[in-house]
């Protein structure tokens, strides 16, 4: 017993000397050679280090200086790294695998695409790596900082970690994007069934020299992203060959989104979007309580608003844009929406749902608009997608609607529209199935003939839609008044019009009606009329009516006698010969002449108008005018023009949009006729 016990404490003496000898010479130069000769020999590893230093006032620390590390029995890269500092965990030092209290290195630099060595079995309470890069194709960092809390490598299971985490890089791509001053905060719980796995504290970077910081949770077993809030300063997007809607759509596909997105709140402050249909400069928006992917009319309790020193949608330009949307299921709520617009003043708040639009009230102040070509297929285009349009309140002053589109320009200026209760489209049909709307204008024209202050006033209810008056003072003379009314209700819509007109300008004809009557005057019309109007088919085998007018004061138009013979005949020149009876005066004569005419009479029946014959007569000329119309028939339009004045004779014909000079006789007997394809006249 005696000699056990000697051997055993000589043992322990060796030992301890051994380990004296070792924490010397660690201390030491030779400290280097010790360390990487015991990993070389003891280990299946190759270990080289510029320096290895310690000191027993830190006993379980250990410092590494330009180390590289490599696996002796695989054909992998080596690990190198400037600094490895080690600091040990006593109290597990006899736990199976290596045990530390913090591994920190400096300098690594790794990548997916090159074999790494095998790790033995590594647990470590803290896993810190300064100036880190990593490359992958999915994941890439420059001179990043990173911290992980419990991290373990297991050559079963790989490498995990357990708790917070931390990242600093001055730049990150992430499948594709690039971000810069990128920083996280969070923390990680892989096995937590009630709660997010992934949870971020804090985030934030820069891109497209905008800042971006908010927080998140992410829970794996749902696939669900869960942004608390996020807030983007100073984002400019341009259009450009760099960054456009192509561009973008790529970035946008290239992502590997998680199957739900909610955003409890998103604020995007002083930022500018540019893209050939729309524009926001200085803008301000915020979102909230927004779920992906469901669409707009499946959120629960969303809230979304938007303020912008200006806007553009396609032409359209708004200055201070305001707008308040709540979204609730199959509803969404305009609380508010206001701009600055069209050199006026826009404001509307109401409710839209899948089927209706329904507008509190609608007001639009001084505004100057100047119609696209394509206006009304804009705004059929608009309201197909409601089948009911109501306004509880419209309000439109001092406003200007300009249309240029050749073959309809009109202007109204000084206009104001006011009404209530009004019901537009009810269950798709397009009317005014409810409410009062009175509107006037200071001034207007319509295909060049002006009107000052015209009237219009119309009710309906429940579908019964009256025109209570309108009324229509022409520029220099003349009125036109017409009352009538539409049962919207009723199969096919019936309606009826009274029109009477007391001094109406002769020139309206050739504008409103496409008559070829170049004629200055004045005319009394009494016109009834009535038919179907659901639909255009309806109205052509429908329309019943009289139209009866008296010429007083006619005269011909302030032309040369010879434009308005070229104007019919359809010729630019006229070579007459020495028997020409119109004289070089005659010619030059600009002003105009008296003209007879009788009665205009038309009749409509079944779709089917007759314009009765009418004859001019002055100063040697003569002329016939009568046509016919079937609406039911795309080319049923017939008008024939016979005229003469001295030796030149000319039959002209309209049938559907062919016209045809039947016979043009001018003063040296040659006859032409010449048919031609056109709308004109």
């Amino acid at each position: 017993m005696r000699l056990a016990g000697k051997l055993s404490a000589t043992v322990i003496v060796l030992l301890l000397l051994c380990l004296t000898i070792v924490l010397a010479l660690l201390h030491t130069r030779h400290a280097t050679s010790i360390v990487t000769y015991a990993l070389n020999t003891f280990s299946p590893y190759s270990v080289t280090a510029n320096a290895v230093s310690y000191h027993i006032t830190d006993p379980w620390h250990l410092t590494a200086s330009d180390i590289h590390f490599k696996d002796q029995h695989q054909k992998s890269e080596n690990l190198n790294a400037k600094v490895l500092q080690l600091w040990f965990s006593p109290g597990k030092l006899l736990q199976p695998g290596w045990h530390f209290d913090t591994i920190l290195i400096d300098g690594l630099s790794l990548s997916a695409n090159t074999e790494q060595p095998s790790l033995p079995e590594l647990y470590t309470d803290r896993l810190a790596l300064t100036n880190f890069d990593w490359h992958s194709a999915q994941l890439s960092l420059e001179n990043s900082k990173l911290q992980l809390d419990n991290w373990q490598n297991r050559p079963d299971s790989g490498q995990t970690f357990n708790g917070d985490f931390q990242l600093a890089a001055d730049q990150l791509a992430w499948q594709g994007i690039k971000l810069n001053e990128v920083l996280l905060d969070g923390d990680y719980k892989p096995n937590s069934d009630t709660q997010p796995q992934w949870t971020l504290y804090g985030f934030s970077f820069d891109w497209q020299q905008a800042s971006f910081n908010g927080q998140a949770e992410y829970i794996e077993q749902d696939d669900a992203l869960i942004l608390h809030q996020l807030t983007v300063s100073d984002l400019k997007l341009h259009h450009s060959e760099s960054l456009n809607s192509q561009w973008l759509e790529q970035q946008t596909r290239s992502l590997q989104l998680p199957q739900t997105i909610e955003i409890r709140r998103l604020d995007i402050l002083d930022s500018s979007f540019e893209q050939p249909q729309l524009s926001l400069n200085h803008t301000n928006l915020s979102l909230q309580n927004w779920h992906w992917p469901a669409d707009h009319w499946h959120q629960q309790d969303a809230r979304f608003s938007l303020s912008a020193d200006s806007l553009r949608w396609h032409d359209t330009v708004m200055d201070a844009p305001l707008a308040e949307l709540a979204f609730s299921p199959e509803q969404i709520v305009i609380e508010g929406a206001s701009a600055k617009a069209l050199e006026g003043y826009v404001q509307t708040d109401g409710t839209l749902t899948p089927d209706t639009l329904a507008l509190n009230q609608l007001t639009l102040n001084s505004i100057k608009w100047f119609l696209p070509e394509n206006w009304p297929e804009l705004i059929k285009k608009t309201s197909q997608h409601f089948d009911n349009i109501q306004l509880a309140a419209l309000d439109i002053g001092y406003a200007q609607v300009t249309d240029t589109a050749p073959g309809r320009h009109f202007q109204f200026s000084d206009l104001n529209v006011s009404g209530h209760d009004l019901l537009l489209k009810h269950e798709g049909q397009a009317g005014l199935w409810q409410g009062e709307l009175t509107a006037s204008s200071g001034f207007a024209s319509i295909k060049t003939v002006s009107m000052v202050e015209p009237l219009i006033t119309m009710r309906s209810q429940e579908g019964q839609w009256q025109l209570s008056e309108l009324i229509v003072p022409f520029k220099n003379s003349g009125l036109l008044s017409a009352n009538g009314k539409i049962n919207l209700q009723q199969e096919g819509q019936p309606w009826q019009l009274e029109l009477t007109t007391d001094s109406m300008p002769v020139s309206v004809l050739p504008q409103w009606l496409n008559l070829p009557l170049p004629l200055g005057g004045n005319m009394d019309i009494e016109l009834t009329a009535n038919g179907l109007g659901q639909h255009a088919t309806s109205l052509a085998y429908s329309l019943e009516g009289e139209l009866k007018g008296q010429f007083r004061q006619l005269q011909l138009s302030q032309q040369k006698t010879k434009q308005i013979w070229q104007q019919w005949s359809g010729s630019r020149t006229e070579q007459h010969s020495g028997k020409d009876t119109m004289s070089k005066t005659d010619i030059e004569e600009t002003k105009p002449f008296s003209v007879s005419a009788n009665q205009l009479h038309v009749q409509a029946e079944r779709g089917k108008i007759k314009l009765a014959p009418i004859s001019l007569q002055s100063r040697g000329f003569t002329a016939t005018l009568q046509g016919n119309w079937d609406l039911a028939k795309p080319n049923g339009k017939q008008v024939k023009l016979q005229a003469s004045q001295g030796c030149l004779q000319l039959k002209k014909e309209w049938r559907g949009n062919q016209k045809q000079v039947l016979q043009s006789s001018p003063c040296d007997g040659n006859n032409i006729k010449v048919p031609v394809k056109t709308d004109a006249s």
